[in-house]
C-alpha cells in the first residue's frame, strides 16, 4: 500500500513540527501515492504534540523509545515499523521541496539496480547564509563511489537528500548501532555502495538547516563518530585490509588534529598523498561530466 515511509527521529523537537508538517504536506500534494510519516520519540521526557504534525495528506505513526538511545537507533526503530518500499530518513529540523517525492520516486523506479537516489540541496548555516551541498561535478561523481567516502569523507550533508530502496539497506547497518551521534549515515553509504549503485537526481530538492543543535555541527564529535564507523567496518569485514588501514589512518589524524594532539610529519604526508590523489580523481571525473554536457542542478 505504502510507497514511501518517512522516518523522523524526534528529540525535543516540538518547535520544528509545524515547519516539518508544511514541508511534508507540500511534497505529498505533488505526489500521487501513499506516504506514512514515522516519528520516533527519542526524548521520553517530552511528549510529541500530535496536533502540530497530524495531517490528512499522510498517515502518521508515533513510536516512543523507553529512553534516549541516539539517532541511529531511532532510525533503525522507525525502519522496523516502516511499511513503505522506499525510505526517507529526514531530520526534524530539515525541509524537502514540494517536488521531492514525485521526482525521486520516478528516478528510482526507472532503474531497479539502483539502491538509492540522491538529489542536490542547500546548506543553511546559523547566520542564514545558504550554499550548494554538491557544488562540483567531481563531488557528484564521488558521492556514487564508496572509495571516495573512505578517502575524502562524507559528501552528502544528510540522508534527507536520499530516497532509499528499503530492501537495499544492509543488515550490518541495522545490527551495529552507533553510540556517537553523527556518522550513522556515513556508515550507511559505505555499506550500501560497497554492494550496490546510487543515482544522482540533478535537482535541488532538499534543505539542510543548521540550528546549532545538529550533531553534525560538532566537528570533534564528528571525527569521534568516524572512528566508530572505522571500528564497525572492521567488525563486519567488508573492506580489504588496505582500505581499512588507510581509512583508519585518516580518521585518527582528523581526530588528533581537531583535538590538538600531535602527530608526525610522516603521518601527515601519507594522509595528504592519499587524499590529494582522490581529489584529483574527482576533479578529472568532474571534467568528464562537463565535457559530456551534464549540467549541475538543472
Amino acid at each position: 500500500m505504502y510507497k514511501i515511509s518517512v522516518i523522523v527521529p524526534f528529540y525535543k523537537g516540538n518547535k520544528y513540527l509545524k515547519r516539518l508538517k508544511q514541508s511534508l504536506e507540500e511534497a505529498c500534494s505533488r505526489y500521487n501515492g501513499y506516504v506514512e510519516i514515522i516519528l520516533v520519540n527519542d526524548s521520553p521526557n517530552e511528549e510529541i504534540e500530535e496536533a502540530l504534525i497530524q495531517s490528512n495528506k499522510y498517515d502518521l505513526v508515533i513510536i516512543s523509545q523507553d529512553r534516549n538511545r541516539g539517532i541511529h537507533q531511532a532510525r533503525v526503530t522507525g525502519l522496523s515499523h516502516a511499511r513503505g518500499k522506499y525510505i526517507l530518513f529526514l531530520d526534524q529540523d530539515d525541509r524537502i521541496k514540494s517536488q521531492f517525492f514525485a521526482e525521486m520516486i520516478s528516478q528510482i523506479e526507472q532503474d531497479p539496480s539502483v539502491a538509492f537516489v540522491f538529489s542536490n540541496g542547500t546548506f543553511e548555516d546559523k547566520s542564514g547564509r545558504s550554499k550548494l551541498i554538491l557544488n562540483s561535478y567531481g563531488k557528484v561523481y564521488g558521492a556514487e563511489n564508496y572509495k571516495t567516502y573512505l578517502k575524502v569523507g562524507n559528501l552528502l550533508a544528510s540522508p534527507g537528500q536520499c530516497l532509499i530502496r528499503k530492501s537495499s539497506i544492509p543488515k550490518e547497518w541495522k545490527e551495529h548501532i552507533m553510540k556517537t551521534n553523527c556518522a550513522d549515515d556515513y556508515l550507511l553509504w559505505i555499506l550500501i555502495l560497497k554492494k550496490y549503485r546510487a543515482k544522482y537526481v540533478n535537482k535541488i530538492l532538499y534543505e539542510h538547516i543548521s540550528t546549532g543543535e545538529n550533531a553534525s555541527g560538532n566537528i570533534l564529535n564528528g571525527y569521534k563518530s568516524d572512528l566508530e564507523v572505522c571500528r564497525i567496518l572492521k567488525d563486519v569485514n567488508l573492506l580489504s585490509k588496505t582500505e581499512l588501514k588507510r581509512f583508519r589512518k585518516r580518521c585518527i589524524l582528523n581526530f588528533k588534529k581537531e583535538n590538538g594532539d600531535r602527530y608526525s610529519y610522516f603521518e601527515w604526508l601519507l594522509f595528504r598523498q592519499v587524499e590529494s590523489a582522490e581529489r584529483m580523481r574527482m576533479k578529472a571525473a568532474g571534467i568528464i561530466y562537463f565535457v559530456m554536457g551534464k549540467k549541475l542542478c538543472e
